[in-house]
């Protein structure tokens, strides 16, 4: 016969699995009751909370199937799975579902789902498009990333795709003189003011490659990445070139475009 202290023992593991599961359960309800209108399109899976209108959810996904069919004709890549799309219905639940600190950020693709604020106040910003089509690009581009590619290149088409380069002015501190300098640059600068000047520099950059390769040639060369390729293999195979000259002659063009900047943040006259 089992004594009280051993029954104690055993009924211990049973309680906490009940109140394991009573709690999955409630975050599981509360998470349904967060996203309680959803629907399906050709290629997304779009949830909204209720203080977001079925019509700002249709337009939102009306606006990403055109804008993922322009794109994946563009750079020749497609989705590998249905992605979700989650449109929240204030700031404050989109800050705390992604722990965004970066109150300017629209939206934001993290582990193949895209995160959206209020369509209407991204509306009266007049900016719906521009973080819808920034996003979507990163998000299809994670294919590529997956396969060599640097995000510098990625956030360089996401950036010259969405149209941002309209609202940017030129970086007041200083340049850059290697490719990797970008992804520094993202990694140390992801909150404004600082993050509109990389943007600017990463705009300028897919605007260099596409003088001089093409529009064609320089979008292609996310299909490039398979893995093993380096990042220099595939640059040198699209333009004849070697990196390094590359590199130089897109520093070049970079100093031309915003201007040679001392490390005291003064532009030389």
């Amino acid at each position: 016969m089992e004594t009280g202290q051993e029954m104690n023992k055993n009924v211990a593991p049973i309680a906490s699995l009940v109140v394991m599961t009573l709690t999955i359960g409630v975050i599981s309800s509360a998470s349904a009751q967060e996203f309680s209108h959803s629907f399906r399109t050709t290629n997304f899976e779009v949830k909204h909370q209720p203080g977001i209108s079925e019509t700002d959810a249709r337009k939102t996904s009306d606006y990403l199937e055109q804008d993922y069919s322009y794109i994946r004709k563009t750079v020749g890549i497609d989705l590998e799975a249905r992605p979700e799309v989650r449109i929240y219905e204030s700031d404050q639940k989109f800050a705390k579902a992604t722990g965004e600190r970066n109150s300017s950020r629209g939206a934001l693709s993290k582990r193949g789902i895209m995160h959206v604020k209020p369509v209407a106040k991204l509306e009266s910003e007049n900016r719906f498009a521009q973080v819808l089509s920034y996003e979507l690009a990163v998000l299809v581009l994670d294919h590529a990333v997956q396969r060599g590619c640097p995000q510098w290149l990625v956030q360089s088409f996401g950036v010259y795709h969405s149209g941002k380069m309209v609202d940017l002015t030129p970086p007041t501190g200083r340049t850059v003189r290697y490719f990797s300098d970008l992804d520094q640059d993202i990694q140390e600068y992801p909150d404004p003011p600082r993050r509109q000047e990389v943007e600017y520099l990463l705009g300028t950059t897919m605007k260099f490659l596409v003088e001089k390769l093409g529009e064609e040639k320089a979008f292609s060369i996310f299909m490039k990445f398979d893995g093993t390729a380096t990042v220099e293999e595939v640059f040198s195979s699209l333009s004849g070139q070697e990196y390094a000259s590359i590199e130089k002659e897109w520093s070049s063009f970079i100093v031309r475009e915003v201007g040679e900047f001392p490390a005291d943040g003064k532009k030389d006259k």
